[in-house]
């Protein structure tokens, strides 16, 4: 993948330091990073997905929430009343929610309006599509397996409310319309969660998951191939990892400052 990534660099020449109106930097954090360390990740981009075990948060977590411009928890049915007398605490907290656990009872409308994020794994059919719709979520990812990437699946996908995503699928080369690419240079490596051609269609948005430090030639050119680029951690409890996404959250920011001078 060396050649695409020199084919991406040749094209999208541009500035030599990174400078950006604005990003999305999604963070994925477990609820058991320490509060303020949670609140040191919060920027004016920062996308917040907390994974839990339960419904229930430690208060001090729920208030450091509140530092961020858009955040999920992962809730899962039984949502108890206490569970969401703490959540109405923070209205705008979203929802980060499986799509199997949508059914007829509307668990998820006992915490009131706000945001939605769904995910999709497996299948994605008409009833699937239907009860995601239902709940008119912010955001849709779908996770298909192999054999449930098909041109149905994805007619249902485009068609969902909110802005898409699309997981990294291992075809084996059975359908151009669909894949993920993996760009290496001598510094860095991405994973591009995208078409097969990189880019991003019907309304779904381009999210790189980033593994190890970015070069900044190769960062440039990202966001000027694609400028609604994306990019996500997955971030641990360790120091090591919190300092990580901190460097990323702190370098976007500077990239935004550097673009209002």
């Amino acid at each position: 993948m060396a050649v695409l990534l020199a084919a991406v660099l040749a094209q999208a020449p541009g500035p030599a330091s990174l400078t950006l109106p604005h990003y999305r930097l999604h963070l994925r954090v477990d609820e058991s990073v320490d509060a303020d360390a949670l609140r040191s990740l919060a920027g004016s981009g920062t996308v917040l997905w907390l994974s839990t075990r339960s419904n229930m948060l430690r208060d001090s977590t729920l208030e450091a929430l509140k530092s961020f411009p858009e955040v999920y928890v992962q809730v899962r049915p039984p949502l108890l009343e206490a569970h969401a007398r703490q959540l109405g605490r923070a209205p705008r907290v979203g929802l980060w929610v499986d799509s199997s656990t949508l059914d007829a009872s509307g668990w998820h409308h006992r915490l009131g309006p706000r945001a939605v994020a769904v995910e999709v794994r497996g299948v994605l059919d008409v009833d699937v599509a239907s009860r995601v719709a239902d709940v008119r979520p912010s955001r849709v990812a779908w996770f298909p397996g192999p054999e449930d990437a098909s041109l149905a699946g994805w007619g249902e996908f485009v068609q969902l409310p909110g802005a898409k995503l699309l997981g990294p699928i291992a075809l084996g080369g059975r359908d151009v319309a669909l894949g993920a690419w993996s760009w290496r240079s001598s510094a860095s490596r991405v994973l591009l969660w995208t078409d097969a051609k990189g880019r991003a269609l019907g309304g779904a948005v381009r999210r790189i998951r980033v593994r190890e430090p970015l070069d900044e030639v190769t960062l440039v050119a990202l966001f000027v191939q694609e400028p609604a680029t994306e990019l996500e951690l997955e971030v641990g409890a360790d120091p090591e990892s919190l300092g990580y996404a901190r460097a990323w959250v702190e370098r976007l920011e500077a990239a935004v400052s550097g673009s209002a001078r």
